[in-house]
């Protein structure tokens, strides 16, 4: 009987195939590009990739294609810097990312999750759990804090509704250094971490662990999150130690990953450092080592009662908080977001992983598509972070497709450090198939990364606070002691989606700030009237807001704010002011 063995594939054939893939996929992109540019819709996700990603979304694809054909003599280094100075890069990169801080982002929490951090991290400094808010001011408690509070109807505290431990951490490191530093440096520690986890994984091919940490360190997300207030970079960071110390294993490394996973579970919301461990512990259990399993389950089980329970200890700290229905769990905040985005989910998710793309090291998705194959082949370590990958994602896009303001994907952000593991296994599949021309591809899309796409997502990562950062200049420097702030939506000139200044709407929980901003939105004119009782209001209307170049693209009438305004003003003619001023 002849055994018959399987064709041999030359290499030559395999690089032609996959040449015609690589291209094929930049010419998608490219395709994908055009026509996202046509469409115009008031969809926030379209407005962000139109705004941001479309420009570096072409040059991308233009990259790959050219990377594609162009044969160089390029290649990786076969062996890395020492450990030390590696560390020492990172110690630059982190010093620079806390100037682009300043500098790039203008030190603004943009979004109200950003600010509600600040807003914690104020309340645990004044020593509470949740700071007691006067009676007086309860019926005004969502025009002063428009989102996230804890008890959002008439509450007698101030806290948000997030879990404390990244305000908590934030709140520490400001004790010793500019706060600015704290995500960069959450970041060199998480490709620290990474670090190690790849020299175990791919051991001495110091040439995949050096295309593992370019796709860390050059992706535009991970950058320009960590010059902002975001939890995000805490969940990748302490997800890539949590790891590192799991992998290492013994006493002292199990000890390390469940203590991380108790301050990763408290960061901000509940469900994402448990999904992340899932998988790793199901690859355990697998393996029949249950011991280990229900250690974890036992830690992990009463870490999950503890920081559920934390909401409620929270609210009783505040007097009466126990006739109080925290609106805090993390089940009504996704059932909220679900309901209010449902119809839009698959378009939304396309674009979020489209800007995911945009975001990273311009050479990504090949090598990540190499690595999901190697994944899907062998049931080892790949197809773990594969799969944790997988359900996340599943996760996301059910409950919560929505992300708001973000860089990239940030729901995606926990697992950049799977990702670039993933990608490093692709580039080792590569090299075995098609050679050394991988890194020539891997260095050129390098360049184009580090000399293009970054400087330009940097540029519109400015271009979209700076306008938040200039109204918020204008607030400050009214004298009158309230500030009624127009935050309703309205209709735009071009039809897309136009910015809202409820994320300037930001107060001190102890209400000790001057002027004291007020949503235009979460207010009646009898509710108004009453706080004209209390001293002058300045009025910062769209055309103030325009001024500073805000809500450019918004007509400038706006009818809801006139109806609230204007039967106070016949009443009480001399409650309000006009804007004073330029920031």
């Amino acid at each position: 009987m002849t055994v018959q063995t399987p064709p041999v594939v030359s290499q030559a054939a395999v690089y032609g195939e996959w040449k015609r893939q690589t291209a094929l996929t930049a010419l998608l992109l490219a395709v994908i590009a055009i026509l996202l540019a046509q469409f115009r819709t008031r969809l926030f996700p379209l407005y962000q990739v139109q705004s941001q990603d479309l420009v570096p979304l072409l040059v991308l694809a233009a990259a790959m294609l050219l990377a594609t054909f162009l044969t160089t003599s390029w290649q990786l280094p076969e062996r890395l810097p020492k450990t030390r100075w590696l560390l020492l890069i990172g110690a630059a990169m982190a010093g620079l990312l806390a100037y682009g801080t300043h500098a790039l982002m203008a030190n603004f929490p943009l979004s109200i999750d950003e600010r509600m951090v600040l807003f914690d991290m104020a309340v645990f400094d004044g020593g509470h759990l949740a700071t007691p808010l006067a009676e007086s001011w309860r019926p005004y408690a969502k025009a002063l804090v428009p989102a996230f509070l804890l008890n959002e109807t008439m509450p007698t505290g101030l806290v948000s509704s997030y879990l404390p431990m990244n305000a908590l951490l934030r709140l520490a490191f400001s004790k010793l250094a500019d706060p600015a530093l704290f995500n960069p440096l959450l970041a060199l520690a998480g490709g620290a971490a990474l670090l190690d986890i790849a020299r175990r994984s791919f051991g001495h091919d110091d040439r995949t662990t050096c295309v593992v940490l370019l796709v860390y360190a050059l992706s535009a997300q991970m950058l320009v999150n960590a010059m902002t207030v975001y939890s995000m970079t805490a969940h990748m960071a302490l997800n890539l130690i949590w790891l590192a110390a799991f992998l290492r294993g013994g006493r002292l490394g199990h000890l390390i990953a469940i203590l991380t996973g108790f301050v990763a579970i408290g960061l901000h919301q509940l469900a994402f450092h448990p999904f992340f461990v899932a998988p790793f512990l199901l690859h355990r259990l697998r393996r029949r080592e249950w011991k280990l399993v229900l250690i974890y389950g036992a830690a992990y089980s009463a870490m999950i009662l503890w920081w559920s329970y934390y909401p409620k200890l929270a609210a009783h700290e505040v007097v009466n908080a126990l006739q109080q229905t925290p609106n805090s769990g993390l089940l009504e905040r996704i059932s909220a977001a679900f309901a209010e985005h449902r119809g839009n989910t698959v378009i939304t998710t396309f674009l979020n992983l489209l800007r995911f793309i945009v975001w990273q090291h311009a050479a990504l998705l090949p090598l990540l598509s190499a690595g999901i194959a190697v994944a899907v082949r062998d049931r080892g370590f790949p197809a773990v972070l594969m799969f944790g990958i997988t359900i996340w994602l599943a996760f996301i896009t059910i409950v919560i497709p929505f992300q708001g303001h973000g860089w990239g994907y940030r729901y995606l952000h926990p697992y950049l450090g799977s990702i670039a593991l993933l990608a490093g296994y692709g580039y080792r599949e590569l090299r075995k198939t098609i050679g050394n021309t991988i890194d020539g591809f891997v260095l050129i899309l390098s360049a184009v990364t580090v000399g293009a796409t970054i400087p330009m997502l940097f540029a519109a990562s400015h271009k979209l606070v700076e306008p938040y950062a200039s109204l918020e200049r204008l607030v400050s420097i009214q004298r009158a002691p309230m500030v009624l702030i127009d935050t309703y939506p309205g209709p735009t000139t071009d039809g897309r989606w136009a910015g809202n200044a409820v994320e300037n709407v930001r107060n001190l929980p102890d209400l000790s700030n001057r002027p004291l901003r007020l949503s235009s939105r979460a207010l009646s004119p009898e509710l108004l009237e009453q706080l004209c009782q209390r001293g002058k209001i300045a009025l910062i209307t769209r055309a103030d807001q325009r001024r500073v170049g805000f809500w450019l693209n918004a007509e400038t009438d706006s009818p809801s704010f006139v109806e609230l305004v204007g039967p106070v003003q016949k009443e009480m003619p001399d409650c309000f002011v006009p804007a004073m001023g330029r920031p």
